[in-house]
């Protein structure tokens, strides 16, 4: 399928070279192709749907991780996606693969420096002014990914490689993910940094599931 897609850009891409110029419906056509190519492409660095700045300093960001192949890297100080090529390195923060998430640590990473603790402050406003240390989050107190289980969607059980705490930031109904409003504290792939993390919801604007939101700001 993909060499058929990549066949059919190369010939679009070849003909819209001897036009002068391509109508709407051409252009539209062709960026259907590539959107469908890089859905399937860890690398290609589209995958952030959104990254608002928030009045009390905060970001609120949006992500694109309804691939079950591959999880998104997210690096906070950059306020960047990172591409999967880049995935052993110390330069990304969290990670999401659908609804679940990796820290920079353990068997995700074992060269990163990351991982991740839920603070004994659970206001959002609260934790955001307050030190990793302050909240019961001393570097003895962050969990790293592992091998683990969750329940999985539809209350099966599920192995993966990632943050067995983050994890479990939603409550599971029929056919519907809630965020608990749980905080927890982020420590960067570099181990230098700390940031506070909610989950805010998992649908898309069209109610399309595996678009986690997330809610996040660096520790003083």
């Amino acid at each position: 399928m993909r060499i058929f897609v990549l066949s059919f850009l190369f010939l679009f891409s070849f003909c819209a070279r001897q036009n002068k110029s391509l109508s709407d419906s051409d252009l539209l056509l062709n960026q259907l192709f590539v959107n469908i190519v890089n859905a399937g492409n860890p690398n290609a660095l589209d995958k952030i749907v959104y990254s608002r700045a928030q009045a009390d300093g905060s970001y609120v960001t949006q992500f694109n991780a309804t691939n079950l192949d591959f999880y998104i890297y997210f690096q906070f100080t950059g306020n960047k996606q990172i591409p999967f090529s880049d995935k052993d390195s110390t330069g990304w923060d969290i990670a999401f693969n659908r609804y679940k998430a990796a820290t920079n640590s353990g068997e995700t990473n074992r060269f990163g420096l990351g991982g991740a603790c839920k603070g004994n402050i659970q206001d959002y406003n609260a934790a955001i002014g307050t030190a990793a240390a302050g909240q019961n989050c001393s570097d003895a107190n962050f969990i790293l990914d592992q091998s683990t289980t969750t329940q999985g969607i539809g209350g099966a059980g599920a192995i993966f490689v990632g943050s067995p705490l983050v994890t479990e930031w939603y409550d599971y109904t029929i056919g519907f993910l809630s965020p608990q409003n749980e905080v927890f504290i982020i420590r960067s792939g570099t181990g230098s940094s700390y940031y506070a993390m909610r989950v805010e919801g998992y649908y898309s604007t069209a109610g399309t599931s595996g678009y986690p939101t997330i809610r996040w700001k660096k520790l003083p």
